[in-house]
């Protein structure tokens, strides 16, 4: 039996893959793109999804001031002015922001605004009732705590080193200290002031005149501990809080809270002093 030559018959030209495969081809690298692209958005936002800063402060809180400004409004503040004004009886917010800037001694646009979100929170206790109420006198007895959201902690930390490259030009000595897995900066010596020590935590840059106050909100939180969170009349302020009133003013009430509200006041028109 013999079997027929294959040589002599001609091979099947492959098909030309014309625009439709092109078309289909440049539509899959699209796809791919958007679903990359929007499984990292889910990524950023869940893993930046921050604890609320009440969970992280004492029960005994007796200031706790709070604003959520939009982005948009963070260069001009109005949103900031609005509320010290009205809540603080502060009447020269530019006074305060730059002051502020002053203490930090960072460019805003470049070192500031590359970060920070849409919480600024501020919180006092631990004062007397007795005596007038002065920034220097809640330095130095009382407890106050800058909370400021991180929208990239990544930025927020080159914001920590330019940071703390300035503290070395004033002449301040800082230390480190490791509590979980937070590193928290504290200044050596010197007169108390609102930013001693500091730290980013839960998406949060925190300062504060007490390096304890610091230690202590982390402890609070990895432990579970009983927070400012869970107090019915900060609960009910909370509430309080939508979008069209993003801001306000919670007081524990007596005259502690009065005491404080004005040495607050002092501290914000002074916090550079």
């Amino acid at each position: 039996m013999s079997s027929s030559p294959l040589t002599g018959v001609p091979a099947t030209p492959p098909p030309e893959r014309g625009l439709g495969y092109a078309l289909m081809g440049g539509l899959g690298v699209t796809l791919v793109t958007v679903l990359l692209g929007a499984a990292y958005w889910f990524w950023l936002f869940s893993m930046q999804r921050a604890v609320s800063p009440a969970e992280l402060l004492p029960t005994d809180t007796e200031i706790y001031v709070a604003l959520s400004p939009s982005l948009g409004d963070l260069p001009e503040g109005s949103q900031v002015a609005s509320l010290l004004r009205d809540q603080l009886g502060v009447d020269d917010s530019r006074r305060v922001l730059d002051g502020a800037i002053h203490l930090l001694g960072v460019d805003y646009n470049t070192s500031l605004l590359t970060w920070v979100g849409g919480t600024l929170v501020v919180a006092v206790r631990g004062m007397e009732a007795q005596g007038a109420g002065s920034a220097q006198r809640l330095l130095r007895e009382g407890e106050v705590v800058f909370l400021i959201g991180s929208r990239n902690d990544p930025q927020a930390e080159a914001f920590i080193e330019k940071h703390l490259a300035v503290r070395a030009v004033r002449g301040n000595t800082m230390r480190r200290i490791s509590v979980g897995q937070a590193t928290v900066y504290v200044q050596n010596g010197g007169a108390p002031n609102p930013i001693t020590a500091f730290t980013l935590f839960e998406h949060y840059i925190i300062f504060s005149n007490r390096p304890e106050a610091i230690t202590a909100m982390i402890g609070r939180l990895s432990s579970g501990g009983d927070s400012l969170a869970a107090v019915p009349g900060f609960v009910q302020f909370s509430a309080g809080l939508t979008q069209p009133v993003p801001g306000g003013l919670y007081r524990s009430g007596g005259l502690v809270s009065q005491t404080e509200l004005v040495a607050l006041r002092d501290l914000l028109l002074n916090v550079d002093r």
